[in-house]
Order: structure tokens, then C-alpha cells, then sequence
């Protein structure tokens, strides 16, 4: 069932169930709509829960925990409904915000068994009331108040009659820059401001905050909800992407290195690390890698390696330890495309003849054998007495053919050396 609504500007959405028992397990969401677990005592944290591809606006403001464990992500279009640990959304009602500046904004009351949303009164004038929280029993929201100069206040929200909204707080340490970002929960726990990196916890009595856990770059959070009572915690989900590598099949000498066509779009969480690996066996990965390196750059090891066999190039990504991919962490990532290499040897050339005698300034046809892969370029000197008296090159398009050689006059009798000087492959020269 859908209920809408007329959309202003979307604020903020909390739904009042009263005091948590449980109390210390919160819920924050980036702005890309990853949704983490946080313990606010001990600083844990994990994903639990990827709801960006169902926000494509990415103007997510907040989140809240339902009495069900459903999450409702509030975003600039609008409201979303999710029941972990699926990332589709169950359910969209659209919301009225404060109104006109703040002028005709007031309380509603939202069941989200029907999807209900009672209208019960309208908030003193000029103002908006955004983030609500319970602490000590007394049910505070932030609020700021006009018209003109906006100021931030916290206020003591009267459910009854919202009218009767009291400011008990002037001037609050934080600064939610005009609009409900970043957000509150149960007993004063706040990420303070839009892209925040840390927690605090605000008191509503002292009007004092205290930053509690500073998280990564990567772990900003544009809303904060408090798990009710009851409710199961959510499992930690694996958000780490080794990225894409293109399915390339790299030919080349084996005197040359190979690049990891890698495509540059890994996701990484705080602790995890990208390298780059060279196996020989895709139906076991990890119990076939010959090579993982930080570098995307590998060289033909003859050691460890043959020419003429197929190896493979992928990413992997995990928890870094001692400067490698830990392969036993639970969330390690492997690309699900790999390129494909194969070192070449060095071409080789072999001649023979039937009957090696020939006449000075006569001819005769040598049989040519190559080892390598076509298309050959073949030098080389004729040599006398240690002399150079003639040159040939020739191009064979096949592995054998033949190659003309004629005893130049004035060539003192004796043997004629035919030596090559430089052959070259599809993938090698010999120089």
C-alpha cells in the first residue's frame, strides 16, 4: 500500500515509539545510502545493509528503525521503506515538511501498520523541528527558529499540544548548517553534522556534547537511528569490491612484463587493501596464485612459470595484513573477470640441405625449420674464411619454407657459413 503526499522540502522524518530499552546499538546511513551497525560503547562498526541503488537522488537525509525492524530512508523524493537484509524497498510515502519557511509546519504522527500519517498540530511560529530524541524520559528535538535569522535551539516538544513547544536550550554546540543533517537518536547520540566522521553524544540539561567515536572518510553519515527494543540486530554485510578486470588475452614475449588490465573501480572498506594477482588455475583461485603484488605490473618468472601456458590477472581486496590480502578474510573479493597471458619463448631458426656442395657462383636451396609463431623476419650473413661475403632476409608466413643461398664469386673453396643474425616473431626478436 502507498500513501503520498505533497513533498516541500523534506527535513527530516523521526517516529516518537518512546525510550529504547536496548538503547546502545545505532544505525547510520552515508549519503550514498550505506547503512552501517554501530555500537556507540566499544566504536564497532559494520554495513549491514546497501540501499543506494534504490536512492538514486543521493539526497539522503536520514533513517529510522521501525518498532519491526523495517528502516524508512528519508531522501529528497521522498520516503523508502526496507525490510533487512533485502535492499529493495517494501513501501514509498511521501511526507509534507515544515511548510512555507516554517510558517504553517507542525507534528504528525505516522502507523506504519496502515501507512497513516495524522496531523496534530502545528509548532510555535516560524518554527521548524527536525531531529527528536528521547534522554532522561523527556522527549528534546533541534530545532531552529525565524523568521530571518534561523538560530539553532533545542527544544522540550509537547505531544499533546505542539504548540506549546518550549525552547530549553538557546545555543547548542553543533550546527546542523539549516537543515536536518546528520541526525539524533535516544539519550543524545548525534553524528552532528552532514558528512560527519564522528559520534558524540549530546546533554540536554548541561547543553554539552562529547565526541564518542571518530570514524573513516569513507563512513560519513547523513542520518543516525537508534535500534528499538526488541528488535534483532541486523547482520554485518561485506562491502568490499576487488573491481573489474577487462577479459583481455595478452600475448607477448617472455621477456616482457604485462600490465593487469585492471579498471579502477574497486570499492574498499576502512581496513581492506587492493592488490593484484597472477594464477594459473580458475577453478582454484586462490590455491593456484603464483604471484600478489601491489603492483599491476608481473614479469615471467622461470622459476615459477612456463612459456606457452595460459596464467590469469585479477584483483583481490580484503583485510590487509602484513602488507597482503589476508585470503581468509570472510569478505575478500576476487574479480569476477580475469585476463588471460601468455609468455612466448624466443623463436628459433634450423637449416638443412640434401647435399651442401655447391659450386662458387652457383646456388643451392636450404630447407628452413622456425619454432615460434608466425609471421617470421629472417637475417643473416654468409661467412668465409671468417669474412662476410653476402647477406639474406627473408619472410616466412608459415613455421618452415625454404631459403635460396648462392656462393658468391670469388669465394675462396672451402666451407660457406650461412648464419642468422636477427630473427623476429609475432611476438619476440632474436638480435
Amino acid at each position: 500500500m502507498k500513501t503520498r503526499f505533497l513533498v516541500n522540502i523534506v527535513l527530516s522524518v523521526t517516529f516518537m515509539t518512546g525510550a529504547s530499552a536496548q538503547g546502545e546499538i545505532l544505525y547510520g546511513i552515508t549519503p550514498l545510502g550505506i547503512i552501517y551497525k554501530i555500537n556507540p560503547a566499544t566504536c564497532e562498526y559494520c554495513p549491514i545493509l546497501d540501499v543506494g541503488p534504490y536512492t538514486p537522488d543521493y539526497a539522503i537525509y536520514d533513517l529510522v528503525v521501525l518498532p519491526d525492524g523495517n528502516i524508512l530512508v528519508n531522501t529528497g523524493t521522498g520516503v523508502s521503506l526496507f525490510n533487512p537484509p533485502s535492499s529493495s524497498p517494501v513501501g514509498l510515502v511521501y511526507l509534507s515538511t515544515p511548510g512555507n519557511g516554517g510558517f504553517d509546519g507542525g507534528l504528525s504522527v505516522y502507523d506504519p501498520a496502515t501507512n497513516d500519517i495524522t496531523f496534530i498540530g502545528y509548532w510555535p511560529y516560524a518554527m521548524i523541528v527536525q531531529e527528536f530524541f528521547y534522554q532522561n524520559g523527556v522527549l528534546y528535538a533541534h530545532a531552529s527558529q525565524g523568521p530571518g535569522n534561523w538560530v539553532n535551539k533545542v527544544v522540550q516538544v509537547d505531544l499533546a499540544d505542539p504548540g506549546n513547544t518550549v525552547i530549553v536550550q538557546q545555543n547548542p554546540p553543533f550546527n546542523l548548517a539549516g537543515g536536518t543533517q546528520g541526525g539524533f537518536t535516544n539519550n543524545g547520540y548525534s553524528t552532528q553534522i552532514y558528512g560527519s566522521f564522528a559520534l558524540y553524544q549530546y546533554d540536554a540539561t548541561s547543553n554539552g556534547i562529547t565526541q564518542k567515536c571518530v570514524f573513516p572518510t569513507n563512513v560519513g553519515l547523513a542520518g543516525l537511528a537508534e535500534l528499538p527494543a526488541g528488535v534483532a540486530e541486523a547482520a554485518c554485510i561485506c562491502l568490499t569490491y576487488a573491481g573489474t578486470v577487462t577479459p583481455n588475452v595478452i600475448k607477448l614475449c617472455f621477456n616482457q612484463n604485462v600490465a593487469v588490465p585492471y579498471n579502477n573501480n574497486a570499492n574498499l572498506e576502512n581496513d581492506d587493501a587492493l592488490q593484484y594477482i597472477l594464477f594459473s588455475n580458475p577453478a582454484d583461485t586462490l590455491g593456484s596464485i603464483l604471484v600478489q603484488s601491489s603492483s599491476p605490473i608481473f614479469a615471467f618468472n622461470p622459476a615459477t612459470m612456463q612459456t606457452g601456458v595460459t596464467y590469469y590477472l585479477a584483483t583481490i581486496a580484503g583485510d590487509k595484513v602484513n602488507n597482503v590480502v589476508d585470503l581468509n578474510d570472510p569478505c575478500l573479493d576476487i574479480s569476477n573477470t580475469a585476463a588471460q597471458v601468455i609468455w612466448q619463448p624466443l623463436p628459433t631458426v634450423g637449416f638443412s640441405v640434401a647435399n651442401p656442395d655447391v659450386c662458387v657462383g652457383a646456388c643451392l636451396t636450404l630447407d628452413v625449420t622456425l619454432t615460434g609463431s608466425a609471421v617470421f623476419y629472417l637475417s643473416g650473413n654468409l661467412i668465409s674464411g671468417g669474412n662476410v661475403v653476402g647477406t639474406f632476409s627473408k619472410t616466412f608466413v608459415t613455421n618452415s619454407g625454404t631459403l635460396e643461398i648462392c656462393a658468391p664469386n670469388g669465394v675462396a673453396p672451402g666451407d660457406l657459413q650461412v648464419q642468422a643474425t636477427s630473427l623476429v616473431d609475432a611476438y619476440c626478436s632474436c638480435l
